[in-house]
């Protein structure tokens, strides 16, 4: 097989319900939990998520598939203490990990490259989720092995590749699929077409349509210009040199232009804009893991992402915050190089990680020379266009550099793993800022050293007990160093934000529980994070009088809470269930309102005439929460949530897919993408539909 390592982890990820148990050979017709995918993202070594001794899940290819998702946050419903904020415009979500929400606070990486993107009043992720064969997602700070920025958390995606189709001797094919949402009338269509032509090249191409009409809402409403116009293309090629070794290309690139509403995260209108989306992913990678050398497995990636959003003709009050045009970029450069050897009882993961990030804010417009200050409308304009920077989104250069290492060391049932990175940054400003403060440095340095330990003992066959105590940190943004809202100064002095983070748990698994064909898996976890020097805006001009910065280094704040799972599976079925709680406070004692509410979620499923018709059913109750909407105490209700899926393998080339999201058309909110309060309605029941076949 080649690369042994690497073909165990992508056949775990494959059918994390029904696969083989890769940690078990000799229980090769047993079925495995959720709990038992492999995954790389906890340690960057392969274990499952249970044994990882970290809070991480997997969601699988077959997962997103079940429920005909739109976006990959439709995939997060059994994750505890992770959702999605915003929306429910696709365009309008982000991550939510542990109430942490802002991009800066989750690190988001396609195929090992880092994409990240933020602008007021939008998303921050905008891929389809049919290029994906996996999304890993760990809670809590991973800043040794994935650097600064990640204090909520860490979502790694992994792109398809044509072994995720190709069938044993199989050289090529094509397969297709198309589907229609019911809510929105959502048409949508994919297309893979797969290659092997000889035993060391495989090559995957994809392409990705939707188009709808708008939302209807779980209150009746209609969301107003909520529809979509997405399009997402695929290539990945990857060569295997020989046993050992491979290199790898993949490009990916999304596409969603159209008129549609300014504010995608918030409830309220502010105004119509024609936006144009485009988010891309360029990788090179090398893997070399020679099967006969134990101080060698390197992968070394060079990623480059690029996040634009350009919009125009603005109506109302927009016509002058837009301008005849404004353009918001992220380009991203990722170099990322690894190894691990082992050596006796310990295993050395070691190495090395360089990026750069530009960010671009411009806007062309004609100046206003008369400005009505009771409507902010522009009574009068020059006559000559000019474009300048966004003094709200300022642009600038990031560059980072870290160096990290870790060991994991394996004494009788004691696993000890320790780990130590360092950092630096240096941000640069546009040449136009620095021109504006001739009389000031811009370029701006901050560095920072952390460590984690975690150990893991393994009771018995079944039981075992973890502790972790990791610490993190965020370098200011390009944005809070440079912004100039309302005039006001740059905030060059910021210092780093960090972060510690402690976790408790214990995991149990176990097999022929109630037959000699099923297992289960559990796992229950206590965590909690406290947050110092948080970088906070203050635009109130009582407390915080122009021309002072608009940020400052003056916050602090805890949380903490519980993640509960216990999943069962069988070679007929599966259940699971997810549990998570979350609560903190500020430096002045006052609750932060903005954390989601407590959630139980449960999915089942039961397999039929060999597997050819599987079934499944969910259902996830989300409590009310207290928030603060303009210094007033709002209850946030709890809703009752249930879907059912269902998948027929008509014959060995065609399928035929059902899924029914709110079953019962509950009435629901969202949580508010910007402010984390209440937010727009969620959407009402939607019966998707999908026919997929191949040749």
């Amino acid at each position: 097989m080649r690369i042994t390592k690497l073909a165990a982890c992508l056949a775990a990820l494959s059918s994390p319900l029904m696969a083989a148990d890769l940690e078990n050979p000799n229980h090769t017709n047993m079925p495995v939990t959720a709990l038992d995918a492999v995954t790389v993202t906890a340690t960057r070594t392969a274990k499952s998520a249970l044994n990882s001794a970290q809070a991480v899940n997997v969601i699988n290819a077959e997962q997103i598939e079940q429920v005909l998702a739109s976006s990959v946050f439709d995939s997060l419903i059994s994750i505890p203490n992770v959702t999605a904020t915003g929306g429910p415009r696709n365009m309008g979500q982000k991550f939510n990990v542990r109430g942490f929400s802002d991009a800066e606070d989750v690190l988001i990486s396609v195929d090992g490259a880092i994409q990240t993107f933020e602008k007021y009043r939008m998303g921050s992720f905008f891929s389809d989720p049919e290029l994906y064969r996996s999304v890993n997602v760990k809670r809590g700070p991973s800043t040794v092995l994935h650097g600064g920025g990640a204090l909520g958390g860490v979502v790694e995606m992994e792109l398809k590749d044509a072994s995720d189709f190709l069938a044993p001797g199989e050289q090529g094919g094509v397969k297709v699929k198309l589907g229609h949402h019911g809510n929105n009338n959502e048409n949508n269509g994919t297309v893979y077409a797969y290659a092997r032509p000889t035993d060391s090249l495989d090559i995957l191409t994809s392409y990705v349509k939707r188009s709808s009409d708008d939302f209807k809402l779980s209150n009746g409403e209609t969301l107003d210009n909520s529809g979509i116009e997405a399009e997402s293309l695929l290539l990945k090629v990857e060569y295997y040199l020989n046993e050992d070794s491979l290199i790898g290309l993949s490009y990916t690139k999304s596409e969603d232009n159209q008129r549609t509403e300014f504010n995608t995260t918030d409830p309220g209108a502010w105004g119509m804009v024609y936006r144009e989306i485009e988010q891309s992913v360029t990788n090179l990678s090398y893997e070399l893991n020679p099967a006969n050398n134990p101080y060698v497995n390197l992968t070394a990636r060079l990623g480059r992402t690029q996040s634009q959003v350009v919009e125009s003709d603005g109506s109302g009050t927009l016509k002058d915050f837009i301008g005849l045009e404004s353009n918001y970029e992220y380009n991203i450069t990722t170099l990322d190089i690894a190894n691990t050897s082992l050596i006796k009882q310990h295993t050395l993961t070691y190495g090395m990680q360089y990026s750069e990030k530009d960010r671009v804010g411009t806007k062309l417009s004609y100046p206003c020379l008369n400005l009505d200050m009771q409507t902010y409308q522009c009574i009068d304009y020059a006559e000559q266009a000019i474009q300048d920077e966004i003094t709200s989104q300022p642009g600038g250069t990031q560059k980072r550099i870290g160096v990290y290492l870790q060991d994991e060391f394996i004494w009788q049932a004691l696993t000890l793993t320790t780990g130590l990175r360092y950092e630096k940054y240096k941000t640069t400003a546009t040449s136009s800022f620095a021109n504006s403060f001739n009389n000031l440095d811009t370029d701006v340095e901050h560095s920072q050293v952390v460590p984690a330990l975690t150990a893991h003992y393994q009771i018995n066959n079944q039981l075992a007990v973890f502790s972790s105590y990791q610490q993190g940190f965020r370098a200011p943004l390009i944005d809070e160093l440079y912004d100039q809202y309302g005039g006001r100064d740059p905030a060059l002095e910021l210092k780093v934000e960090n972060s510690t983070n402690k976790e408790i748990g214990a995991s149990y698994q176990n097999q022929n529980i109630f037959t000699n064909r099923d297992a289960l898996t559990a796992r229950v976890i206590y965590f909690k994070v406290k947050i110092d020097d948080e970088i906070q805006s203050n635009t109130n001009i009582a407390t915080n009088p122009e021309p002072a910065a608009r940020y400052n280094n003056s916050g602090e704040n805890q949380r903490d809470g519980i993640e509960f799972e216990i999943n069962y599976a069988h070679t007929l079925g599966y259940a699971n269930f997810s549990y998570s709680r979350i609560s903190g406070e500020n430096q002045n004692n006052e609750p932060l309102w903005y954390l989601p509410a407590d959630k139980f979620a449960l999915s089942s499923g039961l397999n039929f005439f060999n597997d050819m018709l599987k079934t499944g059913f969910n259902i996830q109750h989300v409590n009310d929460r207290t928030v603060l909407v303009s210094g007033i105490e709002q209850q946030h209700k709890s809703y009752v949530l249930a879907g059912i899926n269902a998948s027929w393998d008509i014959n060995d080339s065609w399928n035929a897919r059902l899924a029914i999201d709110n079953l019962f058309d509950k009435e629901y909110q969202v949580i508010a993408g910007t402010t984390g309060a209440i937010g727009d309605y969620g959407v009402g029941r939607n019966i998707k539909t999908q026919i997929s076949f191949k040749f």
